[in-house]
C-alpha cells in the first residue's frame, strides 16, 4: 500500500490525491524554458554540420526573444498588478521572475561557449565573422562605401535630450546607443539612438567567406550621423 501523506487519504479501497497540492505541477514559464532548452541540446550535438547548429542556435534566440515579449511581460503586469498568485503551482509572478531569470542566467553561459566554438569550428571551414576593426585596410574601404552607398540613406538617428524624450522602440528594434560629447563643450554629455532598419542585412558578406556584422559598420560611423559631437561609448541593442 502506498505511503499516506498530509496530501493524500484512504477511502475505501481508492487512494485520494489533493489536487490542489502545489507540488503536484510544473510551473508553465519554467517548463517553456525546459522546452527551449532542449532546442540548446541540438546546439551542442556535435553529429550534426556546423551551420545546422548554428541554425539551431538562431532557433533558441528567437524563441527566447518570444518568451520576453509575452511570457515575462504577462509576469511583470501581473506584478504590477498586485496579483500574489497565478497560477495551480502557486508561485507568485515575483517567484516566477525570479527563477526565469536564474535559470537563464545559468544556461547563457552554455550558449556563449558553444557560440564561440562554432565560430571557431568555421573559420577551419573558411567561413570568418568580423568585426569592421578587424578586417584589411582595403576591406574597410569596401565596407565604408557600402555604408554610404546602401545604409547611410535609410539609417534613423535619434537624438535623446530635454527636447527629444526617449522614443518608442517596437518588438525586435536592432540598433545602437551611443554616448556623445559636445564638440565644442567635451564636458556636456549627449545621447543618441540609431536605429537600424530590418531592410538593412545583419551581416554584410566580403571576399574570402568574411561576414561583418552591420552595427559594428555602423558604430565606425556614428559621428557622421550626429555632426558636432564626438563618440565615446557605443551599445548594440
Amino acid at each position: 500500500m502506498p505511503e499516506l501523506n498530509t496530501n493524500t487519504k484512504l477511502i475505501g479501497l481508492s487512494l485520494i490525491v489533493n489536487l490542489k497540492n502545489p507540488n503536484l505541477y510544473n510551473n508553465r514559464e519554467l517548463s517553456w524554458l525546459q522546452f527551449n532548452t532542449r532546442v540548446l541540446k541540438q546546439v551542442q550535438d556535435e553529429s550534426l554540420p556546423l551551420l545546422e547548429r548554428l541554425k539551431f542556435l538562431a532557433i533558441y534566440g528567437t524563441n527566447l526573444d518570444e518568451f520576453y515579449m509575452i511570457r515575462v511581460a504577462g509576469l511583470k503586469k501581473l506584478f504590477a498588478a498586485g496579483i500574489i498568485v497565478s497560477g495551480a503551482d502557486r508561485l507568485t509572478p515575483l517567484q516566477q521572475l525570479k527563477e526565469v531569470r536564474k535559470y537563464l542566467h545559468q544556461e547563457q553561459q552554455v550558449v556563449e561557449h558553444y557560440m564561440t566554438n562554432i565560430l571557431k569550428d568555421l573559420e577551419v571551414e573558411g567561413l570568418h565573422i568580423k568585426s569592421y576593426n578587424d578586417v584589411k585596410q582595403h576591406e574597410k574601404h569596401t565596407l565604408n562605401r557600402y555604408f554610404k552607398e546602401n545604409i547611410y540613406p535609410v539609417i534613423i538617428p535619434i537624438a535623446i535630450d530635454a527636447t527629444h524624450p526617449f522614443p518608442h522602440l517596437n518588438n525586435l528594434s536592432f540598433g545602437l546607443i551611443v554616448k556623445l560629447s559636445d564638440d565644442d563643450n567635451p564636458t556636456v554629455e549627449r545621447y543618441g539612438i540609431i536605429r537600424i532598419p530590418r531592410v538593412i542585412e545583419r551581416f554584410i558578406k566580403l571576399e574570402n567567406g568574411t561576414y561583418v556584422p552591420v552595427e559594428t559598420l555602423v558604430a565606425q560611423h556614428v559621428e557622421d550621423l550626429f555632426s558636432r559631437l564626438l563618440t565615446d561609448q557605443v551599445f548594440c541593442f
